[in-house]
């Protein structure tokens, strides 16, 4: 079983990958798709969905930087993105 990533891990990893991953154009075109992304949710939104999901800010920290370890935190963000856990 592999290890946890958390996302500076993954972004290494594509960068060590894909030596043009930092090209000025390569980033303005992951800017734009941000903004674009940012635009089309607002925070009420994602806070409904924080809250339908039981989840709390703090969660929600800990799984985007990789510190995340409870099965239960993870299954529940799973669920949220529509995806499927595994149960044991």
């Amino acid at each position: 079983m592999t290890a946890p990533s958390n996302w500076r891990d993954v972004k290494a990893r594509a960068r060590a990958a894909d030596p043009a991953w930092d090209s000025a154009a390569r980033t303005a075109r992951r800017a734009e798709m941000r903004g674009r992304m940012l635009a089309s949710v607002s925070g009420a939104q994602l806070a409904e969905i924080r809250g339908q999901l039981g989840l709390t800010q703090a969660s929600i920290s800990q799984i985007e930087n990789g510190t995340a370890t409870g099965l239960e935190v993870l299954r529940t963000h799973i669920t949220g993105l529509s995806g499927h856990p595994f149960h044991p």
